[in-house]
This record gives C-alpha cells, structure tokens and sequence, in this order.
C-alpha cells in the first residue's frame, strides 16, 4: 500500500471515529465535504514538497474541525492529558492543589487552592491567573494541557508563574498526591450561635454523603439559620451538588440538562429535608456545580444569594476515546436553572451585591450574610 492509501485509510478511518452508526447516510449526505478531506490528504502526499505524516495529519484535521466550532470547551485531548485524566480516576495522581477554570477570555484562573496544599503554603491565591508553568507560557495551552503540565512524579516541583493586580509572580510548588479531600466543613458560628455555617470546597462523589453528616452533626448543637459558602467552589460532580440540592428544595425541579437534539431531562426535588432561613455565599470563582446548586436554591426561594456575580459555566461535555489513545471532548448539552434561565457566559447575580476588597481586613461578605439571614430568622 502507497502512502497515499495509507494516509486515506488513516483519514477515513478517523472520521469513522467521529460519526455514529447512521454513517451510510451520514457520508452520502456530506460527501463533498469528506471528498475535499479526502483530496487534501493525497494532494498532500502527492505534491508536497517535504515529508508528511499520516498521524499528524489526521490529528490537525480533527483538532482543526473542533477549533472551527469556536467552543472552548470542545477540543482535542492527546495521549498525555488523556493518561493524566485516567490517573485522577483512579486516584493515584499528583499535583500542587489547586481548583481552575478558564474565564471567557481564555486565561486559566485559580478558582481557590486546596486548604493547606503545597500551591496556599506556596502563596497562589484564589484569582491569580496562570501565565506559565516551567516557563512555557500559557497563552496557547487549553485548561487540559496546563493542568496535565501541573501534574507529574510524586515529590517533583513545578514552577508557577501567576499575574495578580498586573504583575506576576512565580511560585516552585512541590507537587502531592490528589484524592480524599474533605470538600464539606462546619461549624456554629462562636458569636453567632444559632447560625450554621458551612463551606463546601468543590463537589466529589464524596459530597452528598460529606454534606449530610456535617448537617447532621451541626443539628446535634441546635440552629436557627444556616450560611452555605460556595465561595470559589470551582463544581466537580454534578449529582453531589444535586443531592444538596434535595436537601433545602421543596418539591419541583432542581436543574434542566438541555441536550442538543432539544430533549430536556430534569433533576427535581421531592420534598424539602430540612427548611430553615437560610444564606449562600457566591462569588466570581463559584461555577459549573456550585452554580446549579446556587440557582437551584434561588429560583426556588429556599435561600437568599449574597456576594458576587458568579462564573457563569453551564454547559456538560462527553469525552469519547479514539483507538490511538487520544480524545474528543465535545460539549453535548448546556444546563438551565428551575425557572429555565441561561446562565452560560453570564452566571448568577446574587440578590444582594457584596464585593470583598483585596485589602478587606474583615469578610464583609459573610458580616452581611449574617445580617440578612438573622433578619430572615
């Protein structure tokens, strides 16, 4: 076989790959188009003056193909991000303990360190934003490629370059191992006694289960209100932040998960476990999850949202495996809040406005949470 049949198998083969079983009527319908794919590659092989390769060229086509879409959060993940995902399933994965995500404009921003990791002991802060790690900048990189970078061999370190208030700094991070992180804290407020507080720092498959024996725990001490910090909660796993939900939602829907043939599945609440006054505290750093969560409680009157604008993610992805080890991640539905608002690119605005300035000495947020839950109470 030639290498103009090789590089058409490869080519064809991989879009293959990229359609489902209707691929008869699929190719019949779009043939001009497959024909030019197909055409490139042999005049490629053909004409070209230096070598080709038949792997890079069947990777650009697809990362090509899912550029031209303009999503960011459908992409191409290569082989390296793709063992670095398998590795954070599993759970034997290490990095420097941090929660990021990538705002509108592309940059990568640390949505919060994890409590006493080597990234807070180092001094990365919760907004930084990401310009290089190990000096490779991060302009081109997608938040896959840079959190697989921050990644690697137990006991290494990375060096961190962040831009905060316009300038940057770079931090040496030694790298430690990811997994059983508490996500849920509480405690009854010392001044404020019979007010519940509780942080939930991002949403695992532990959540749901983490959530309910805090509550549990805190019921033993008697509260009259509850504050819930969803400050810089970056999400995670959606149906953790479902069963919170379920918790304070009185019967009706909790998210609408729209997908893009327009079918519509919705989590719902049957009945409100526990109802008291209660507040949520949100910021520009509270996404994905923490926002269904968020909007679940607002729509439904169950809480009062104080702090910030939030992120503004709603969208949900699907990664599907290619046979070389690679994969397409493609964004496959977008989520809608109970009263079917969009929040994608716009986030949550809280019912009542509260920044917290850089060289705030107090928590003015949470100082007005307590007074607006106490004259709830």
């Amino acid at each position: 076989m030639n290498n103009a049949w090789k590089l058409l198998r490869d080519v064809l083969l991989t879009i293959c790959c990229l359609i489902t079983l209707s691929v008869g009527v699929l190719v019949a319908t779009n043939w001009e188009h497959v024909q030019k794919i197909v055409q490139t590659v042999a005049l490629i092989d053909q004409k070209y003056l230096w070598e080709s390769d038949a792997e890079t060229l069947a990777d650009g086509a697809v990362q090509g193909m899912l550029d031209s879409l303009g999503d960011k959060y459908t992409a191409y993940i290569d082989e390296e991000e793709i063992n670095a995902f398998m590795e954070q399933v599993s759970g034997d994965v290490y990095g420097i303990g941090v929660y990021t995500a990538e705002d509108e404009n592309g940059n990568i921003v640390v949505l919060s360190p994890i409590p006493e990791s080597p990234a807070e002991v180092a001094g990365i802060e919760a907004g930084d934003m990401i310009r290089a790690i190990d000096g490779e900048r991060t302009n081109d990189m997608t938040l896959e490629m840079a959190v697989s970078k921050m990644r690697g061999r137990p006991d290494t370190t990375v060096d961190i370059t962040v831009e905060r208030n316009g300038a940057e700094h770079t931090y040496t991070v030694k790298r430690f191992k990811l997994g059983n992180t508490v996500t849920v804290a509480g405690e009854i407020l010392e001044d404020h006694p019979e007010i519940a507080y509780l942080r939930i720092g991002e949403f695992s498959l532990n959540t749901g289960t983490e959530f309910a024996e805090t509550i549990n725990g805190l019921i033993e001490k008697g509260f009259q209100g509850i504050i819930l910090d969803l400050r810089d909660n970056g999400g995670g796993e959606v149906n953790s932040a479902v069963e919170v939900a379920r918790v304070f939602v009185p019967s009706g829907p909790i998210v609408h998960v729209v997908s893009g043939d327009g079918k519509t599945d919705t989590k719902s609440a049957t009945e409100a476990q526990l109802q008291v006054p209660m507040v949520v505290l949100v910021n520009g750093n509270t996404a994905s999850a923490s926002e269904i969560l968020a909007a679940a409680l607002k729509d439904s009157g169950a809480a009062t949202l104080v702090g910030t604008q939030t992120f503004g993610k709603a969208l949900v992805q699907g990664v599907y495996m290619f046979s070389d080890g690679t994969a397409m991640k493609i964004t496959e539905a977008k989520y809608l809040t109970p009263k079917q608002n969009d929040i994608n690119g716009v986030g949550i605005y809280p019912d009542v406005k509260v920044e917290l300035p850089a060289d705030a000495k107090t928590d003015v947020q949470l100082e007005t949470a307590i007074k607006v839950l106490k004259d709830k109470m």
